[in-house]
């Protein structure tokens, strides 16, 4: 079913507008700001050439300010912004991460209108911890969006959870509004108190089909994975197959897929070691020799209550039928939280 995209827009501002007129004076108590950092100085090498973001340099991944004021026991207001300032670029534009109105229901189910977390990364990023080190799998390799304006209703219960979100696909950074509503969900088997196992699905054109530009294919992607979690003990495996994912204003099909696995152990309290390996095809028709491999190791310590410290180290390869290339990275992760 094809649906409007402005009206999705419209829709979402304007009942956020009424809910926040009708909702209840509350003292300034049941308002909190908040921010986080995410921040390394780090050494990169590339092989057989140099770049001018080699060496020892320093990163600003993430600024985020955060606040969050609470109506009543049901209605609460989130807004995030954020941030970057990597090596050799300028820092960017200020993007609104998140900017919703939540309604908590009986039984676990909320309902958030506005820019709010997608179901797969909200999830995911949970299970493989160490987002202030790197994302997961999916958005460090551009294969899914963290949050995005539109509708997201969702659903929590001791042995099954799921999420849906009708979105427009133009994702948080530069908001966009294309011809029709993209939808993503989630669902997630709690097979006991450790273990998990998800599906994910998303289906749309990603605005990409936005004012001229012909629809020649849709937009899609299949997510699972499974996982552990308890008293410091992770792992898991990822899985991630998207089709046409940039293609859909374009003639040729394409298609990526990839998957990655993660462990981490807590060997004492405020210490622990951490590893991950990410595989990634891109281009798996217009380029099938193009593979993107990630490793990282690490190791981090709790210093305080607002600061976490990783010693990190990284290598990503890239290899194709032309191309073969290896970036190393060593250094200190940080990340700063502030209420």
């Amino acid at each position: 079913m094809v649906f409007n995209k402005t009206r999705l827009s419209v829709s979402v501002l304007l009942a956020t507008s009424g809910l926040l007129v009708i909702s209840a004076p509350v003292s300034a108590s049941q308002t909190t700001l908040s921010s986080q950092v995410f921040a390394n100085f780090s050494n990169i090498q590339i092989d057989d050439q140099y770049q001018d973001i080699e060496d020892w340099q320093l990163d600003v991944k993430r600024f985020y300010l955060n606040l969050d004021h609470q109506f009543n026991d049901d209605w609460s207001l989130t807004v995030t912004t954020d941030v970057q300032w990597q090596r050799q670029q300028d820092p960017t534009d200020i993007w609104f991460r998140h900017a919703y109105l939540k309604r908590n229901f009986n039984q676990g189910s909320t309902l958030k209108i506005g820019v709010a977390e997608l179901p797969w990364i909200d999830y995911i990023a949970r299970r493989v911890g160490y987002r202030y080190v790197d994302p997961s799998l999916t958005p460090k390799n551009k294969l899914a969006g963290p949050t995005d304006l539109g509708i997201h209703y969702g659903h929590k219960s001791a042995h099954f959870s799921y999420a849906v979100s009708a979105i427009t696909g133009g994702g948080f950074q530069k908001p966009t509004v294309g011809d029709r509503i993209d939808l993503e969900a989630s669902a997630v088997w709690h097979i006991n108190k450790q273990f998990d196992f998800a599906l994910g699905a998303y289906q749309g054109t990603r605005t990409l089909d936005k004012d001229e530009a012909e629809k020649n294919h849709t937009a899609e992607r299949f997510n699972a994975a499974l996982s552990y979690l308890h008293q410091g003990v992770r792992f898991g495996v990822e899985y991630v197959y998207n089709d046409n994912w940039n293609q859909v204003n374009k003639i040729p099909q394409d298609a990526s897929s990839g998957w990655g696995t993660w462990a981490s152990y807590a060997f004492k309290p405020g210490y622990s070691a951490f590893a991950r390996y990410d595989t990634v095809n891109p281009n798996r028709r217009l380029n099938a020799s193009l593979e993107r491999d990630y490793i990282q190791l690490g190791v981090d310590y709790k210093a305080t209550s607002y600061l976490t410290l990783a010693l990190v180290a990284k290598q990503s390869n890239i290899e194709s039928a032309t191309v073969e290339r290896t970036q190393n990275e060593v250094g200190i992760w940080s990340m700063w939280n502030f209420k």
